[in-house]
C-alpha cells in the first residue's frame, strides 16, 4: 500500500473509531463493555473505508459519512455478537467471543444494544437533509438487515444439507456478507444525493466485493492460519458450512473422499486429523477454482467503480485498493 493510501486510511479509520467510541455509550457499565468488546480488537473496517471512500469519490461531506460509517460498522458488530452465539465460536479477531466473556444473555443484550446504536448513528448522519433523502437511506439501512437475517438463516439451514449448489451459495452470501458492502458503498452516496446511476453503480460495486469478500473469507477458512485469522481454523467444517469450497469438493472428489469429508463436516467431535485430511480433499478440487471465482467478482465490482466519475482520484485508487485487496489478504 502506498504512503498517501495508508494515511487516507488511517484518517477515515481514527475519524470513525472516534464516532463508534462516542455512540457506543451506557449508563450500564457490563452492557457497554459487553457492546464495545469486540471493536476493541481493531478489524479492518472495511465498510466504513468503503462508504467514506465512495462519499469523497462524488466530493461527498466527510462528516455525515463518518456517522454514517459508524453505523454501518456498529451494525456489522452486532451480526457478529450474535453469530458467534449462534456458531458456538470462541475466538474472534484473536478475543474470546462476547457470549465467552459475558455469557449468552448479556451477549444478546449486547446485540441489540448495538443494533439500536446502528440506527442512531445513521440517524445522526442524516440529520438536517431532507425527507427523501433520509427515506432512501432508511430504505436501504432496513433492507440489509432483513437480507443479513435471510441470508443467515440460509447458510444455518445448508448445514444440514449435501446438495447446496453453488447459486444457492452465491445468493446466500449475497445476503450473508455482500448486502452490508453494498449499504456501504451506496450510503456513500445518498447520504450526497447522488443520481441515482451513480448510487446503482456503487450497489454492484459494493455488492460484487463483498461476494468477492466471502469466498475468499471461505478460502482463509481452510488455508489460512489460527494466529492470523482470529478465529478457530477448520472451524467451517466442524460446523458443517457449504462454502464453494465444499460444494466444488462435492462434486468432483472422488467417492471414497468424498466419505471421508461428509463424515467430518457438521462434526463437532472431530479431532484435529480428521479436519486436516477434509481439509486436504478441498485443497486439492477446489482451492483455485474458488479463488478464481472471488476474481470474477472483484473483477465486477470494479467495472462498476469505472462507470462512477471521478471527483476525488485518491478515493477511486482506495475503492481499487480494496478490490485488490480482498483477493490478495491473509485474515
Amino acid at each position: 500500500m502506498s504512503d498517501e493510501l495508508s494515511s487516507y486510511f488511517n484518517d477515515i479509520v481514527n475519524n470513525v473509531n472516534f464516532h463508534i467510541k462516542n455512540f457506543v455509550k451506557s449508563n450500564v457499565r457490563t452492557l457497554e463493555e459487553a457492546s464495545f468488546h469486540l471493536f476493541t480488537a481493531g478489524g479492518k473496517r472495511l465498510r466504513p473505508l468503503i462508504l467514506v471512500s465512495s462519499s469523497d469519490l462524488i466530493g461527498g461531506d466527510r462528516q455525515r459519512a463518518y456517522k454514517a460509517a459508524a453505523a454501518v460498522e456498529i451494525l456489522h458488530n452486532f451480526t457478529l455478537v450474535h453469530d458467534d452465539i449462534m456458531d458456538r465460536d470462541y475466538l474472534r479477531r484473536g478475543l474470546p467471543t462476547v457470549h465467552v466473556k459475558w455469557g449468552e444473555p448479556m451477549a444478546i443484550l449486547a446485540g441489540d444494544y448495538l443494533h439500536a446504536k446502528a440506527f442512531e448513528a445513521l440517524n445522526e448522519a442524516l440529520k438536517g437533509l431532507d425527507g427523501d433523502t433520509f427515506y432512501k437511506a432508511f430504505s436501504i439501512f432496513i433492507n440489509s438487515i432483513e437480507i443479513i437475517s435471510e441470508g443467515q438463516a440460509m447458510d444455518m439451514s445448508f448445514e444440514n444439507r449435501v446438495d447446496v449448489t453453488e447459486e444457492e451459495y452465491v445468493q446466500m452470501i449475497k445476503g450473508k456478507t455482500a448486502m452490508l458492502f453494498s449499504c456501504s458503498a451506496a450510503l456513500g452516496g445518498i447520504i450526497n444525493k447522488a443520481s441515482d446511476d451513480i448510487i446503482k453503480n456503487l450497489i454492484e460495486y459494493g455488492l460484487n466485493l463483498g461476494i468477492s469478500f466471502q469466498i475468499v473469507d471461505d478460502i482463509l477458512g481452510i488455508i489460512g492460519d489460527e494466529k492470523e485469522l482470529g478465529k478457530p481454523v477448520y472451524s467451517d467444517i466442524r460446523e458443517g458450512k457449504k462454502t464453494i469450497l465444499v460444494i466444488k469438493t462435492l462434486s468432483e472428489a472422488k467417492d471414497d473422499e468424498k466419505k471421508i469429508l461428509v463424515s467430518t463436516l457438521g462434526n463437532r467431535e472431530a479431532k484435529k486429523d480428521d479436519l486436516e485430511r477434509a481439509s486436504e480433499i478441498i485443497r486439492k478440487y477446489s482451492l483455485q477454482y474458488a479463488y478464481n471465482l472471488a476474481r470474477k467478482y472483484s473483477d465486477l465490482a470494479l467495472e462498476h467503480l469505472r462507470k462512477i466519475p471521478v471527483y476525488n482520484e485518491t478515493a477511486e485508487k482506495a475503492l481499487k485498493y480494496l478490490a485488490q485487496f480482498t483477493i490478495e489478504r491473509r485474515k
